[in-house]
């Protein structure tokens, strides 16, 4: 597997629904070679902003570019960019491999490819079960592998842990982050704190579509206990902070 290392860019996003601002005047960078938490409340704004990224919703203003291009202008848009959402759904009555070898025809590639992401995600014993029966964590690895078919190097994933027993949650970690060390650039939406704490290396932070803070892990923490302390006191507490994680 291999990497572009390609930075997405977001300026100055604002996206409007009628009366309805999700979001307003949004700036950050998702670098190459880390994962990066982008963070919030429900309603926040985060799938807003990641579909707006894909060009699946028309931004107001502003907008977004993976390495420089705008997702339209892509050559080959699955073989730059991969994506997971919460909302992911599969033919009950198709097995893993037959859905991924309709998704691996339409990107034009070929059918090695699906043999290789069944057993990247350890799908291999599943391949011929119709996806109708498979588990939270079953499909979860079957988003995955479509999201992987063009071997992109950006990854965005929306909620990728909903579900997840501890097992999968600690294999969905050590996934991602081998990804991100292969210089793949890492986007994950969660609601999951103390699990997107051990995973991440940056975080975004957004309340009602505007950013709060973004930057290293390590360095936004700080003297918080933790990242759900941070979390708390920048979303719930109402603090005025700025958007470089000082307070303003």
């Amino acid at each position: 597997m291999s990497a572009d290392h390609l930075a997405v860019e977001v300026s100055r996003l604002t996206k409007r629904f009628g009366a309805v601002t999700a979001v307003q005047d949004l700036s950050f960078t998702v670098r190459p070679g880390a994962v990066t938490g982008f963070l919030g409340p429900n309603g926040a704004g985060k799938t807003t902003t990641m579909r707006a990224i894909l060009d699946l919703v028309t931004p107001t203003s502003g907008g977004a570019t993976i390495g420089g291009r705008r997702y339209r202008d892509l050559p080959r848009p699955s073989a730059t960019v991969g994506a997971v959402f919460a909302d992911s759904a599969f033919h009950p009555g198709h097995t893993a491999r037959a859905h991924l070898r309709t998704y691996a025809a339409m990107g034009g590639y070929p059918d090695r490819r699906v043999d290789e992401l069944l057993r990247l995600l350890g799908l291999t014993e599943a391949a011929d079960r119709r996806t109708g029966g498979f588990s939270t964590g079953m499909r979860q690895r079957l988003s995955l592998a479509t999201a992987l078919l063009g071997d992109p190097g950006v990854l965005l994933l929306d909620e990728p842990g909903n579900g997840l027993d501890p097992e999968g949650t600690a294999w969905l970690r050590g996934f991602l982050r081998g990804l991100a060390r292969e210089g793949r650039t890492v986007l994950v939406s969660s609601h999951l704190l103390s699990e997107v704490e051990q995973l991440v290396d940056d975080v975004v932070l957004i309340r009602r579509g505007r950013k709060v803070t973004a930057g290293p892990l390590a360095e936004l923490v700080g003297g918080h206990q933790s990242l759900e302390q941070l979390f708390l006191k920048l979303t719930v507490e109402g603090s005025t902070w700025s958007t470089t994680g000082g307070e303003a």
